[in-house]
């Protein structure tokens, strides 16, 4: 963005800071009108302020989506204990830090004073579930805060920081990460953001543009972590007067370096120094995965050795994958309970559900449940070229053409970008292909190669005509294809597009984020005055915390299936404002299904956060709750399967979907007849009712379905299909007074296709496999069943009453009242090809929805239990892609 632009926006939103209501255009253009002028009016002779009619619009524009971003408070679970102190205290506490912070983040953070006033409110109820610093004797709290990817969440801490600091904490430890980029980037958002303070060049920076009265005492800079010489200082916390931060790596030589000089520096009892451990990615290496009566982890042994020096002790993790912190045991639920496990890390004071503003681009926004993704494209090209499962001493030679028009795509969006005016922005890509540090490394040199190709070719045919650019250079041509494909239509002609290219493509460099690379993933002002542009190859150093800015296309070859690894690779979420609608995501099928399938699992998940809420549920009865959900089954097994032994994971099935979405070809046969005869059967045994989904039987015994499973036979992959648990949940339905179930044959309006199934006419629905073939067939997205299916069996009234709660596109699990009868699906499926030509004969399918358990239940009901070796996960989950080599 253009600097004067930048002024114009950053002033205006201080002076909209305290608007208690969303300003409208009027009202924003009369705004921005008075900022110019007093900027023009106070510009000297020799530099005048220039600004555009057009670039006022953007400003305005800008201003709108800023100050109409809201965002609510979250969900808080908290400790029967839990004592307020924070309102008692507020008149007595000089809040300098949090003032400043505030401040900052309105005018040069951007963010939305709306935003802002709720991330007021969500850190003081941090800070009030936390201790008092001030507080005598002895304690210790702990506590989680769930975020979003790339929601930020660091954004948050500070701001916690920033108001412990206030309050009186004087010591302030923050784990950030693994890596030295993650904890360099974290320590330069410290630097900015609280202590205004710039540690690598030793001047004012950030919010001392606020006010400069005071700053934090810091022992780690920008560019190092804690180390010897920090640890020789003569400092004691006896002898300042300021709160003492430090920003440390996960390592166990800093986190034992620190302990030392705590421990042996400060010849003072620590009682004295209320200390707050922020543990960001609080998921990653801190939790304690080893069996009971072997020592802990090291880093989480680690952290604990510093909790133990201070006697007053608050820690709270953040992270977007709590899944870990949550799992502390899933064998034993009175080790949770009573165990050292429970008194280690598990926030048992609370948790913290975020949510996140509504302008984050999350995953139910990038992999929606219906319809196409505006911003995925699917590789098909990289076997043979680049396969997901290469060795380390592979030794790529080419690229892959989709990987070739991805960076051809990143340097067209940083054309259309600068015509937006985003002149002075970050652009970023990622590439992520490779856990391999030296295969990051090549694939570097043959991206930089090709880089300079399409640049030579751009430097010497962008300024011709579009006609002449085509005729003389290939390289014109494929750039021109990919424009139309993906963006034609804009507000932009490609004759705009050739003439900005050479401005668009001359600052882009490739760079390797890794151990074994030299390079630097800076976007400081001060080394990029007028934006970085940068096409960032990695592997764990892009997955965890790191931030790309401006991130617009992403190349993602990985094949990892576990949930938290997943989505922390997802360095794509986030916020996109004035160029969302850009940005592209090149990924396999497959990875999209999984992205798809985690984030429906996942906002199920939270969309229980408010029942739990309203039940008054404690931190514990929340894990434990949390730890029956169907969402859990591969996240729990995961730390699990470093034994051979079975792992047992309790399940509820209440209020949840199993569904036959991997099933075997070569049991097709067997299986047509299988669910035949559950038709049958229900014909004889339920009352048929009128179904715009299909032909409905309702009150069909149980048994038969149990009979159904038992004869099915089901794809050991399909692990939530598996029959034992599904039996198990229906004879404790029978046993618990619901001894039936509605039976639907599913059957589409307007296909002209039809066949006779049990008796039955029907029109069957059609998918597109995910994999189509003789032993095995998958469904893409993991779903069989149709959005809207599972409102059959309910009658007029509980389909309006849902609509009433939830809205006219409520998600399928709305419709799984308490009380409804369970509904078993069948889909006989037409199987098509990607030309969606019938690719085969009928697939037979079934879904069995599960209603949830009455409102009110703090804990499940029933679980049933799955039981997981190290034989299947090998066969149908772990690859080595699910551990990074060492960076």
């Amino acid at each position: 963005m253009d600097t004067n632009l930048k002024e114009i926006i950053d002033n205006a939103s201080f002076i909209l800071r305290s608007l208690k209501e969303s300003p409208n255009e009027e009202k924003l253009a009369k705004v921005v009108n008075s900022v110019v002028t007093t900027l023009e009016l106070g510009a000297p002779d020799d530099a005048p302020f220039n600004i555009s009619d057009d670039q006022k619009a953007y400003a305005v524009r800008e201003l709108l989506t800023r100050f109409n971003t809201h965002m609510d408070e979250g969900t808080i679970f908290q400790a029967e204990d839990y004592e307020p102190w924070l309102n008692s205290r507020q008149g007595d506490i000089e809040w300098f830090y949090w003032s400043r912070y505030k401040d900052h983040l309105i005018r040069n953070r951007s963010l939305s004073p709306h935003v802002v006033r709720t991330l007021d409110s969500v850190t003081d109820n941090v800070l009030d579930h936390l201790e008092d610093p001030k507080k005598d004797g002895k304690w210790d709290r702990r506590g989680l805060v769930v975020g979003h990817v790339q929601s930020g969440k660091t954004a948050n801490y500070t701001g916690l920081i920033c108001k412990s600091a206030d309050a009186g904490y004087s010591v302030i430890i923050v784990l950030a990460g693994l890596l030295n980029s993650l904890r360099n980037q974290t320590q330069e958002r410290i630097d900015s953001d609280f202590m205004g303070w710039c540690t690598r060049h030793n001047k004012w920076i950030g919010a001392a543009r606020i006010g400069f009265d005071r700053r934090p005492i810091c022992l780690t800079t920008a560019e190092s972590d804690f180390n010897k010489k920090t640890a020789s200082t003569n400092l004691s916390l006896a002898s300042v007067n300021e709160p003492v931060i430090v920003v440390v790596k996960k390592n166990k030589h800093s986190l034992e370096r620190l302990h030392q000089w705590l421990s042996g520096q400060n010849s003072r009892d620590l009682k004295g120094f209320p200390m707050l451990l922020v543990d960001d990615e609080a998921d990653h290496a801190s939790i304690n995965t080893r069996k009971e009566g072997q020592d802990p982890t090291t880093i989480n042994r680690a952290i604990r050795d510093l909790l133990e020096l201070f006697p007053r002790s608050s820690y709270v993790g953040y992270t977007a994958t709590p899944f870990a912190n949550i799992f502390i045991d899933p064998e034993d639920e009175m080790e949770m309970q009573n165990g050292e496990a429970y008194q280690d890390l598990f926030p048992r004071d609370f948790i913290l559900s975020l949510d996140p503003p509504d302008n984050y681009v999350g995953p139910n926004s990038i992999f929606p449940d219906e319809g196409d993704s505006p911003t995925v494209r699917f590789i098909t090209d990289n076997e043979g070229i680049i396969n997901p499962k290469h060795k380390i001493d592979f030794v790529p030679d080419i690229l892959p053409g989709s990987l070739e028009d991805a960076i051809r795509c990143f340097i067209i969006i940083r054309s259309i970008r600068i015509l937006r005016g985003q002149t002075k922005a970050h652009h970023s890509m990622m590439i992520n292909v490779s856990r391999f540090t030296g295969v990051q490394n090549l694939l570097k040199g043959l991206v930089h190669e090709r880089v300079k190709d399409i640049r030579i070719s751009i430097g010497n045919y962008s300024k011709l005509s579009p006609r002449e650019a085509a005729a003389e250079s290939p390289e014109i041509v494929s750039l021109e294809r990919v424009w139309r494909k993906e963006f034609e239509g804009g507000e932009f002609h490609w004759k705009d597009i050739l003439g900005c290219l050479k401005e668009a493509i001359g600052p882009i460099e490739v760079i390797s984020v890794n151990s074994a690379s030299s390079d630097v993933l800076d976007y400081s002002r001060r080394a990029y005055p007028a934006g970085r542009s940068v096409i960032t190859i990695g592997g764990l150093g892009l997955s965890r915390g790191l931030t790309l800015e401006g991130l617009s296309v992403s190349y993602f070859l990985r094949n990892s299936v576990m949930y938290d690894t997943l989505m922390q690779m997802g360095r794509w979420f986030g916020y996109r404002n004035g160029y969302g609608d850009l940005c592209r995501i090149f990924m396999k099928e497959v990875a999209y299904d999984w992205y798809a399938h985690i984030a429906r699992a996942t906002d199920e998940l939270r969309s229980d956060f408010r029942r739990m809420k309203l039940a008054k549920m404690t931190p514990l009865e929340f894990g434990l709750r949390v730890r029956s959900h169907p969402a859990a089954l591969i996240v729990t097994a995961r730390n699990k399967m470093r034994n051979a032994r079975k792992v047992p994971v309790n399940i509820s099935l209440a209020g949840s979907l199993a569904e036959t979405s991997i099933v075997s070809g070569l049991s097709r046969k067997q299986n047509f007849e299988t669910l035949e005869t559950l038709v049958h059967w229900s014909k004889k045994e339920g009352s048929f009712t009128a179904s715009k989904f299909g032909p409905l039987w309702c009150n069909v015994p149980s048994q038969r379905i149990r009979n159904m499973l038992e004869a099915f036979e089901n794809h050991p992959e399909c692990l939530k299909t598996w029959p034992e648990p599904l039996i198990e949940q229906i004879l404790w339905m029978e046993n618990n007074g619901n001894p039936t179930f509605d039976v639907l044959l599913r059957s589409v309006s307007g296909s002209e296709k039809t066949i006779s199934f049990a008796g039955e006419e029907i029109c069957p629905p059609t998918r597109t496999p995910l994999s189509y073939e003789i032993e095995r067939v998958a469904f893409s997205k993991r779903r069989v069943a149709s959005r809207g299916d599972e409102r059959a069996g309910l009658t007029e009234v509980q389909v309006a009453h849902v609509k009433a709660l939830w809205g006219e596109k409520a998600a399928d699990h709305r419709y799984r009242i308490p009380e409804r009868n369970p509904l078993c699906m069948l889909n006989i499926i037409i199987p098509l090809n990607n030309d969606k030509d019938v690719a085969g004969s009928p697939i037979p399918t079934y879904s069995l929805s599960f209603p949830r358990d009455p409102l009110g239940s703090v804990l499940p009901l029933k679980t049933v239990k799955y039981e997981v070796n190290r034989t299947w996960w090998n066969d149908y989950i772990f690859t080595d892609e699910t551990e990074e080599e060492d960076e």
